[in-house]
């Protein structure tokens, strides 16, 4: 565990090495957070956004800006993977007398932590901006919880990606179709009964779903237990999905 630490550490300080990337994955979620409501404001207002029990878009729209900011964190974690294997800091790690599971598990350590910070900032700007958690502390712990949760499996993926192609151009392309496409099949803008049939259908399929309607519900509502358990067992279940296939890609690229 002390390797473990001491790559955590070594994975973190990295990350901070390169502000422009943080300010990034957090930048544009806060401008989105700021320009949807702005332009949607008066959606808050329409009979039927109402009838469903919304009263503020601003707490209908933070949960969609804290997932792209998880998404966005995700993508980084993939790149980074590549820049490892790129510079030979992947190959230097795997001959130190450590396990080598250590190196994988380190990652996702300091990519849980990153996640972590971004959803908490991401929330503070929210709720800034006059939004409520209504679920209170316990609310807010929640949150961070379940963005973690799915942001660890989302890094998970990303690195699988990174690991089978080695390339930083192939993982951004690859990466950038795994982060806004997911973000726009959910009801992240729109509440879910005012969206297409179709869009509903594939919604209800999609992991970033559940940690947009769970964190609407702990915002918005309160505390729904049911769908909370719910939603940490499909996130536990695509993690568990991910992280298999980068153990196995990291031991292919490590061989």
């Amino acid at each position: 565990m002390d390797a473990v630490g001491v790559l955590l550490v070594r994975n973190l300080r990295k990350a901070l090495r390169t502000p422009l990337l943080i300010a990034f994955s957090l930048l544009q979620p806060i401008v989105w957070l700021v320009m949807f409501t702005q332009t949607f404001d008066r959606l808050a207002g329409d009979p039927q956004f109402r009838a469903l029990g919304y009263t503020s878009y601003v707490a209908f729209v933070a949960p969609s800006m804290i997932a792209l900011s998880v998404l966005f964190s995700a993508l980084q974690s993939g790149l980074s993977m590549v820049t490892d294997m790129d510079t030979g800091m992947l190959d230097k790690l795997c001959i130190i007398p450590i396990r080598r599971s250590s190196i994988l598990l380190a990652r996702v350590l300091a990519d849980a932590v990153r996640v972590m910070v971004q959803a908490a900032i991401v929330l503070a700007v929210a709720l800034a901006m006059g939004a409520r958690v209504q679920a209170g502390v316990g609310g807010v712990l929640a949150i961070l919880g379940v963005a973690t949760l799915f942001g660890i499996a989302w890094a998970a993926l990303l690195n699988f990606v990174a690991l089978h192609t080695g390339n930083a151009e192939l993982t951004m392309v690859v990466g950038l179709l795994f982060t806004l496409p997911v973000l726009f099949l959910t009801s992240a803008f729109f509440p879910r009964p005012l969206l297409p049939s179709w869009l509903q259908s594939v919604a209800r399929l999609n992991p970033a779903e559940y940690l947009i309607d769970s964190t609407r519900q702990l915002m918005n509502f309160g505390v729904d237990w049911a769908q909370l358990e719910r939603t940490v067992l499909v996130l536990v279940g695509v993690g568990v999905a991910t992280m298999s296939a980068a153990i196995l890609a990291f031991r292919q690229a490590t061989h």
